[in-house]
């Protein structure tokens, strides 16, 4: 199912989320026909097809409309809830009614391919191995994981019962331009451009990370494949968290503001966290465009910027 060959209309969900704007980028990079969604937050400019479109994912109404309106042969579901405590908050499981909507009014709406964002956070992290798909155990510590892991299986019922095609996606650990500056690698690059210690814990956990364009990459090679079922979304090679901190350091000439340490680690923090990637590099024929040092480069030159526009 090739979305060139079909001059095929995406529809994207959350498309102005640190996934969905890279996604985007990606789909109208390549020429294809986007209709991007957001909303609260204004459209980011953008070159290539695409209408932004203004909607609230969770009246039920306005996105049957949408769908029936735009008819998309092709649907990235990205959006979530994102409010306060969005990791425990009981507003996760309302989500699983506002996809499975979703999916209703898509095949009712002469849809053919779907690409569902999962998280890896859906899998059993207690022990210190490679997560895959389909072996490793679903047993999410949190609402968020739990909520999705649950949607994971109506998704994969669903598809089969309405006729389409779809995969489920499992990102594991992102960074890049566009991250929330409460997050790791952007907390650390801001703290540090900015003069500021970084406080950090001691970093020994070890964690999947891409970057978000390669991510992004992923799910767009991902929506114009047959595959489908759950599709890990790594790197394959987790690195310690002090990996990744040493490296902005390093590159930002500024080790000796980095305080490894200073804050405690998560009572319970698993080890390893790490994703099996040899379905998506084998079936999707994928593989990363950034690795570590270019990733970082590249972020840290996108902050620069950012921080020149704010000055």
């Amino acid at each position: 199912m090739n979305l060139k060959t079909q001059n095929s209309k995406v529809l994207v969900t959350g498309a102005s989320g640190f996934i969905g704007r890279a996604c985007v980028r990606n789909l109208a990079a390549a020429g294809y026909r986007v209709i991007a969604t957001h909303r609260t937050d204004p459209p980011p400019p953008m070159d290539g097809d695409v209408e932004w479109v203004k909607v609230d994912m969770e009246d039920t109404a306005a996105v049957r409309d949408l769908l029936q309106g735009q008819k998309p042969s092709h649907l990235l579901a990205l959006a979530w809830y994102m409010g306060p405590g969005n990791q425990q908050s009981l507003e996760n499981f309302r989500w699983v009614q506002h996809s499975v909507d979703l999916l209703f009014s898509f095949a009712e709406a002469g849809g053919q391919r779907v690409v569902f964002c999962g998280s890896c956070m859906e899998y059993d992290w207690s022990a210190p191995v490679k997560l895959r798909e389909g072996v490793t155990p679903l047993v999410p510590a949190t609402e968020y994981g739990a909520a999705k892991a649950g949607l994971s299986v109506v998704f994969e019922r669903m598809c089969a019962a309405l006729g389409l095609s779809g995969a489920w996606a499992r990102p594991f650990f992102l960074y890049g331009p566009g991250e929330s500056p409460k997050r790791l690698a952007a907390d650390v690059i801001v703290s540090l451009l900015e003069g500021r210690e970084a406080l950090c814990t001691h970093g020994r956990q070890k964690r999947d990370f891409l970057h978000v364009d390669d991510v992004a990459r992923a799910f767009v090679d991902l929506l114009g494949s047959d595959l489908q079922g759950p599709l890990n979304i790594g790197s394959g090679t987790a690195i310690p968290l002090a990996d990744l901190i040493t490296e902005i350091a390093r590159q930002i000439d500024a080790e000796d503001l980095v305080r490894l340490g200073a804050r405690e680690a998560r009572a319970g923090d698993p080890p390893l966290v790490e994703a099996d990637n040899s379905r998506l590099c084998r079936e999707l024929g994928w593989s990363p465009k950034f690795n570590l040092e270019t990733g970082v480069a590249d972020t840290i030159a996108w902050w620069r910027r950012e921080i020149v526009k704010e000055s």
